[in-house]
Protein backbone atom coordinates (compact mmCIF):
# COMPACT_ATOMS: atom_id res chain seq x y z
CA UNK A 1 0.00 0.00 0.00
CA UNK A 2 1.27 3.48 -0.89
CA UNK A 3 2.49 5.57 2.03
CA UNK A 4 1.94 8.83 0.13
CA UNK A 5 -1.56 9.53 1.54
CA UNK A 6 -0.15 9.26 5.06
CA UNK A 7 2.31 12.05 4.36
CA UNK A 8 -0.34 14.70 3.68
CA UNK A 9 -1.85 15.01 7.19
CA UNK A 10 1.59 14.83 8.77
CA UNK A 11 2.87 17.64 6.54
CA UNK A 12 -0.10 19.72 7.72
CA UNK A 13 0.83 18.91 11.32
CA UNK A 14 4.41 20.04 10.68
CA UNK A 15 3.02 23.19 9.08
CA UNK A 16 1.02 23.87 12.23
CA UNK A 17 4.17 23.53 14.32
CA UNK A 18 5.96 25.92 11.96
CA UNK A 19 3.19 28.45 12.63
CA UNK A 20 3.73 28.01 16.36
CA UNK A 21 7.48 28.51 15.97
CA UNK A 22 6.90 31.61 13.87
CA UNK A 23 4.50 32.96 16.48
CA UNK A 24 7.16 32.59 19.15
CA UNK A 25 9.69 34.47 17.01
CA UNK A 26 7.22 37.28 16.34
CA UNK A 27 6.34 37.50 20.03
CA UNK A 28 10.03 37.66 20.92
CA UNK A 29 10.38 40.58 18.50
CA UNK A 30 7.41 42.35 20.05
CA UNK A 31 4.95 41.90 17.17
CA UNK A 32 2.19 40.47 19.32
CA UNK A 33 -0.61 41.07 16.81
CA UNK A 34 1.07 39.06 14.04
CA UNK A 35 2.10 36.36 16.53
CA UNK A 36 -1.47 35.95 17.74
CA UNK A 37 -2.91 35.73 14.22
CA UNK A 38 -0.32 33.12 13.22
CA UNK A 39 -1.04 31.04 16.29
CA UNK A 40 -4.77 31.19 15.59
CA UNK A 41 -4.05 29.90 12.08
CA UNK A 42 -2.33 26.88 13.65
CA UNK A 43 -5.64 26.00 15.35
CA UNK A 44 -7.19 25.71 11.89
CA UNK A 45 -4.34 23.48 10.71
CA UNK A 46 -4.86 21.34 13.80
CA UNK A 47 -8.40 20.64 12.64
CA UNK A 48 -7.34 20.27 9.00
CA UNK A 49 -4.81 17.46 9.56
CA UNK A 50 -7.43 15.21 11.13
CA UNK A 51 -9.96 16.02 8.41
CA UNK A 52 -7.45 15.24 5.66
CA UNK A 53 -6.38 12.01 7.36
CA UNK A 54 -9.99 10.81 7.55
CA UNK A 55 -10.79 11.81 3.97
CA UNK A 56 -7.73 9.99 2.65
CA UNK A 57 -8.29 7.06 5.01
CA UNK A 58 -4.76 7.75 6.21
CA UNK A 59 -5.17 7.74 9.97
CA UNK A 60 -2.32 6.07 11.84
CA UNK A 61 -0.86 5.70 15.32
CA UNK A 62 2.13 7.70 14.14
CA UNK A 63 -0.15 10.53 13.03
CA UNK A 64 -1.90 10.50 16.40
CA UNK A 65 1.41 10.92 18.19
CA UNK A 66 2.55 13.64 15.78
CA UNK A 67 -0.68 15.51 16.39
CA UNK A 68 -0.27 15.18 20.14
CA UNK A 69 3.28 16.59 20.07
CA UNK A 70 2.13 19.45 17.84
CA UNK A 71 -0.78 20.20 20.19
CA UNK A 72 1.53 20.39 23.18
CA UNK A 73 3.90 22.75 21.42
CA UNK A 74 1.32 24.97 19.69
CA UNK A 75 -1.29 25.10 22.45
CA UNK A 76 0.67 24.23 25.58
CA UNK A 77 3.92 26.14 25.03
CA UNK A 78 3.31 28.99 22.57
CA UNK A 79 0.20 30.66 24.10
CA UNK A 80 1.68 31.16 27.58
CA UNK A 81 4.97 32.25 25.97
CA UNK A 82 3.12 34.87 23.92
CA UNK A 83 1.11 36.20 26.88
CA UNK A 84 4.03 36.09 29.32
CA UNK A 85 6.35 37.83 26.86
CA UNK A 86 3.82 40.58 26.16
CA UNK A 87 2.97 41.16 29.82
CA UNK A 88 6.54 41.10 31.11
CA UNK A 89 8.12 43.13 28.29
CA UNK A 90 5.70 46.05 28.18
CA UNK A 91 6.67 49.08 30.27
CA UNK A 92 3.81 50.33 32.39
CA UNK A 93 2.42 46.89 33.23
CA UNK A 94 3.10 45.32 36.65
CA UNK A 95 4.65 42.12 35.29
CA UNK A 96 8.19 43.18 34.48
CA UNK A 97 9.76 42.13 37.77
CA UNK A 98 9.11 41.12 41.36
CA UNK A 99 5.85 39.58 42.48
CA UNK A 100 4.04 40.55 39.26
CA UNK A 101 6.51 38.62 37.14
CA UNK A 102 6.40 35.66 39.55
CA UNK A 103 2.59 35.64 39.34
CA UNK A 104 2.63 35.67 35.53
CA UNK A 105 5.28 32.92 35.47
CA UNK A 106 3.20 30.78 37.82
CA UNK A 107 0.11 31.15 35.64
CA UNK A 108 2.07 30.34 32.47
CA UNK A 109 3.68 27.32 34.14
CA UNK A 110 0.31 25.97 35.26
CA UNK A 111 -1.03 26.28 31.71
CA UNK A 112 2.01 24.43 30.36
CA UNK A 113 1.65 21.62 32.91
CA UNK A 114 -2.10 21.29 32.40
CA UNK A 115 -1.72 20.95 28.63
CA UNK A 116 0.87 18.22 29.10
CA UNK A 117 -1.32 16.36 31.61
CA UNK A 118 -4.40 16.58 29.40
CA UNK A 119 -2.66 15.31 26.28
CA UNK A 120 -0.88 12.50 28.13
CA UNK A 121 -4.16 11.55 29.80
CA UNK A 122 -6.13 11.15 26.60
CA UNK A 123 -3.24 9.41 24.86
CA UNK A 124 -3.56 6.46 27.24
CA UNK A 125 -7.32 6.35 27.80
CA UNK A 126 -8.96 3.35 26.19
CA UNK A 127 -12.11 3.56 24.07
CA UNK A 128 -14.00 1.79 26.84
CA UNK A 129 -13.23 4.66 29.21
CA UNK A 130 -14.78 7.24 26.85
CA UNK A 131 -18.45 6.28 26.63
CA UNK A 132 -19.78 9.24 24.62
CA UNK A 133 -17.81 10.23 21.53
CA UNK A 134 -19.84 13.45 21.05
CA UNK A 135 -18.51 15.20 24.13
CA UNK A 136 -15.17 16.28 25.54
CA UNK A 137 -14.27 15.77 29.17
CA UNK A 138 -12.49 18.97 30.05
CA UNK A 139 -11.67 21.71 27.57
CA UNK A 140 -9.45 20.65 24.64
CA UNK A 141 -6.08 22.36 24.40
CA UNK A 142 -6.95 23.72 20.94
CA UNK A 143 -10.11 25.43 22.18
CA UNK A 144 -8.47 26.75 25.35
CA UNK A 145 -5.51 28.18 23.43
CA UNK A 146 -7.69 29.62 20.69
CA UNK A 147 -9.87 31.45 23.20
CA UNK A 148 -6.92 32.80 25.19
CA UNK A 149 -5.15 34.11 22.09
CA UNK A 150 -8.31 35.44 20.46
CA UNK A 151 -9.27 37.41 23.58
CA UNK A 152 -5.67 38.65 23.67
CA UNK A 153 -6.16 40.01 20.14
CA UNK A 154 -9.47 41.62 21.12
CA UNK A 155 -7.76 43.41 24.01
CA UNK A 156 -5.01 44.62 21.69
CA UNK A 157 -7.61 45.97 19.28
CA UNK A 158 -9.78 47.69 21.88
CA UNK A 159 -7.01 49.02 24.11
CA UNK A 160 -7.49 52.65 25.05
CA UNK A 161 -4.94 55.48 24.79
CA UNK A 162 -3.74 54.82 28.35
CA UNK A 163 -3.16 51.12 27.60
CA UNK A 164 0.59 50.55 26.94
CA UNK A 165 -0.03 47.27 25.10
CA UNK A 166 -2.85 48.53 22.89
CA UNK A 167 -2.47 48.29 19.12
CA UNK A 168 -5.71 49.63 17.58
CA UNK A 169 -3.82 50.96 14.57
CA UNK A 170 -3.04 47.37 13.54
CA UNK A 171 -6.74 46.69 12.88
CA UNK A 172 -8.03 48.58 9.84
CA UNK A 173 -11.50 47.00 9.86
CA UNK A 174 -14.51 48.29 11.77
CA UNK A 175 -15.21 47.82 15.46
CA UNK A 176 -18.09 45.47 16.25
CA UNK A 177 -17.86 46.50 19.92
CA UNK A 178 -18.22 50.17 19.03
CA UNK A 179 -16.36 52.71 21.13
CA UNK A 180 -15.26 50.20 23.78
CA UNK A 181 -11.86 51.12 25.20
CA UNK A 182 -9.96 48.84 27.57
CA UNK A 183 -7.50 50.25 30.07
CA UNK A 184 -4.24 48.69 31.22
CA UNK A 185 -6.04 46.85 34.04
CA UNK A 186 -7.47 44.40 31.48
CA UNK A 187 -4.08 42.66 31.28
CA UNK A 188 -4.29 41.75 34.97
CA UNK A 189 -7.02 39.29 33.97
CA UNK A 190 -4.73 37.23 31.75
CA UNK A 191 -2.78 35.38 34.48
CA UNK A 192 -6.16 34.45 35.95
CA UNK A 193 -7.36 33.39 32.50
CA UNK A 194 -4.36 31.07 32.14
CA UNK A 195 -5.05 29.52 35.56
CA UNK A 196 -8.75 29.02 34.83
CA UNK A 197 -7.88 27.61 31.41
CA UNK A 198 -5.40 25.19 33.00
CA UNK A 199 -8.03 23.94 35.46
CA UNK A 200 -10.60 23.50 32.69
CA UNK A 201 -8.16 21.52 30.55
CA UNK A 202 -7.51 18.94 33.28
CA UNK A 203 -11.10 18.87 34.55
CA UNK A 204 -13.77 16.30 33.79
CA UNK A 205 -16.41 18.90 32.95
CA UNK A 206 -18.44 17.74 29.96
CA UNK A 207 -18.81 19.93 26.88
CA UNK A 208 -20.17 19.13 23.45
CA UNK A 209 -18.00 18.74 20.40
CA UNK A 210 -18.60 21.19 17.54
CA UNK A 211 -20.90 19.71 14.94
CA UNK A 212 -22.31 17.08 17.31
CA UNK A 213 -25.65 18.70 18.11
CA UNK A 214 -28.89 16.74 17.87
CA UNK A 215 -30.51 18.84 15.16
CA UNK A 216 -29.10 19.14 11.66
CA UNK A 217 -30.13 22.78 11.29
CA UNK A 218 -28.23 23.68 14.46
CA UNK A 219 -25.08 22.02 13.13
CA UNK A 220 -25.50 23.93 9.86
CA UNK A 221 -25.74 27.23 11.75
CA UNK A 222 -22.57 26.41 13.70
CA UNK A 223 -20.81 25.39 10.48
CA UNK A 224 -21.85 28.65 8.73
CA UNK A 225 -20.64 30.81 11.62
CA UNK A 226 -17.39 28.84 11.72
CA UNK A 227 -16.84 29.42 8.00
CA UNK A 228 -17.32 33.16 8.46
CA UNK A 229 -14.85 33.09 11.37
CA UNK A 230 -12.34 31.20 9.21
CA UNK A 231 -12.70 33.78 6.43
CA UNK A 232 -11.99 36.53 8.96
CA UNK A 233 -8.97 34.55 10.19
CA UNK A 234 -7.54 34.36 6.67
CA UNK A 235 -8.12 38.11 6.22
CA UNK A 236 -6.90 38.81 9.77
CA UNK A 237 -9.91 40.94 10.67
CA UNK A 238 -12.62 41.03 13.35
CA UNK A 239 -11.13 38.95 16.16
CA UNK A 240 -14.12 40.03 18.26
CA UNK A 241 -16.45 38.13 15.91
CA UNK A 242 -14.21 35.08 15.91
CA UNK A 243 -14.25 34.86 19.69
CA UNK A 244 -18.02 35.01 20.16
CA UNK A 245 -19.01 31.52 18.95
CA UNK A 246 -16.44 29.47 20.92
CA UNK A 247 -16.89 31.63 24.04
CA UNK A 248 -20.68 31.26 23.97
CA UNK A 249 -20.45 27.57 23.11
CA UNK A 250 -18.11 26.87 26.01
CA UNK A 251 -20.10 28.94 28.50
CA UNK A 252 -23.34 27.14 27.59
CA UNK A 253 -21.95 23.61 27.55
CA UNK A 254 -19.89 23.89 30.72
CA UNK A 255 -23.24 24.41 32.43
CA UNK A 256 -25.59 22.27 30.33
CA UNK A 257 -23.10 19.43 30.03
CA UNK A 258 -23.22 18.97 33.79
CA UNK A 259 -26.95 19.46 34.50
CA UNK A 260 -28.70 18.56 31.25
CA UNK A 261 -30.80 15.38 30.97
CA UNK A 262 -28.74 12.56 29.55
CA UNK A 263 -25.47 14.07 30.76
CA UNK A 264 -25.69 14.01 34.55
CA UNK A 265 -25.39 10.25 34.90
CA UNK A 266 -22.63 9.69 32.40
CA UNK A 267 -19.45 8.12 33.79
CA UNK A 268 -16.30 10.21 33.70
CA UNK A 269 -12.89 8.90 32.63
CA UNK A 270 -10.18 8.73 35.30
CA UNK A 271 -8.15 11.90 35.80
CA UNK A 272 -4.90 9.91 35.94
CA UNK A 273 -5.36 6.71 33.92
CA UNK A 274 -2.74 4.01 34.24
CA UNK A 275 -2.88 2.83 30.63
CA UNK A 276 -0.98 -0.18 29.32
CA UNK A 277 2.27 -1.10 31.02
Amino acid sequence: MSKVPYLAPNFITVGAMACGLGAMLLAHRGDYVAAAWLLLFSTFLDRADGFVARRLQATSSFGVQMDSFADFFNFGVVPPFLVLTALSSTPGLPFGSGSGLAWALLAAGLWLAAAAVRLARFNVLSDAEITDKTIFHGVPTTLAAGLLVDWFLVCLKYGGPDNPLAAPDRFAEGRLFGDLQLGPEVWCAFPWAMIVGALLMVSNLRNKKFGALRYRWANLVVAALSLVAFAFLVMRVYPEFMVLLPSTWLAVWLVWGQIGPGYRGQPKPPLFPVGDE
